[in-house]
């Protein structure tokens, strides 16, 4: 299957939700480091919302053009969004070589519902089927990650 987003990003489904709480943030969500215009300015993670330094968000995801145009645009990502975008940009194969420890760590971050007990394999198909036609997650599962 031929797609035209390049390999080795991976694809936000779109704009990143608001923080779910609204007071100013002070410190990076990582590693606690404080903001200050000089030393440590606060980067926005497109995917989840929060805001981190920019040593714990230096990653980078693509994010489609809405409007005019099409096509894709480089967006930043915090360190604990990247690993869970990158195991939704995977295929089977690459799903298949990781552990099951991890696998279970995204079906948990992103509320994915899986029936019964069941093995790697199960796991693998389940989060395959739970994308959407862009190969994003669809929009309940995301949201609910980022809350």
């Amino acid at each position: 299957m031929a797609d035209a987003t390049p390999r080795g990003l991976p694809l936000l489904s779109g704009p990143p939700p608001p923080p779910p709480d609204e007071r100013a943030e002070v410190s990076c969500r990582k590693c606690n480091k404080e903001f200050n215009i000089l030393f440590t300015r606060s980067k926005k993670c497109n995917h989840c919302g929060y805001l981190y330094c920019s040593s714990c968000a230096d990653y980078q995801a693509l994010m489609p053009r809405f409007g005019a145009g099409s096509g894709y645009d480089t967006a930043n990502v915090c360190a604990f969004c990247i690993e869970l975008l990158s195991i939704t940009a995977s295929g089977k194969a690459q799903l298949k070589a990781l552990p099951l420890s991890k696998l279970k760590k995204y079906i948990d971050a992103y509320n994915i519902q899986v029936k019964g007990p069941i093995d790697k394999h199960d796991l693998v198909d389940t989060i395959v089927a739970s994308r959407g036609p862009t190969g994003c997650l669809r929009p309940e599962n995301e949201l609910y990650a980022t809350s």
